[in-house]
């Protein structure tokens, strides 16, 4: 969390690594898409694909996603995306919607994600809506 930490108060660097403990991850795994990279057997990267809609009319969104900052720019995060967006296919998605933190709205925008309305602004917690059609 060290590259966000220039970003981001540590109250809200603290709510984002609880979200990410392990039992939270198992708690998840009941309502959640969560995919995990391993490099050498180690977790080091992670995504999860949530549907904040409902089966009739699904709001596919690709969240908790991470790398550890020294694997940053090997294609961990793009191979994440790349089965995030796959998975949300599968179940019928058309688009699939992102919060991006700002250091990584360049990253998403590289993977083909757009501003939501065509507006880059930021949420309340200081991140941006991007969304792709699949």
């Amino acid at each position: 969390m060290e590259i966000s930490s220039q970003y981001y108060s540590p109250d809200y660097i603290a709510r984002i690594i609880s979200h990410l403990s392990a039992s939270k991850l198992i708690e998840r795994a009941n309502t959640e898409h969560i995919f995990v990279a391993m490099e050498k057997g180690k977790a080091v990267g992670t995504g999860s694909l949530e549907n904040f809609g409902s089966k009739e009319n699904p709001r596919y969104y690709g969240t908790a996603i991470f790398v550890i900052p020294e694997l940053h720019r090997k294609g961990f995060g793009k191979r994440i995306m790349k089965r995030l967006e796959e998975k949300a296919a599968e179940l019928g998605a058309h688009k699939i919607t992102v919060r991006a933190a700002i250091n990584a709205r360049l990253f998403y925008e590289k993977l083909g994600y757009n501003y939501q309305n065509g507006i880059a602004v930021e949420d309340e917690r200081g991140n941006y809506i991007m969304e792709k059609q699949l």
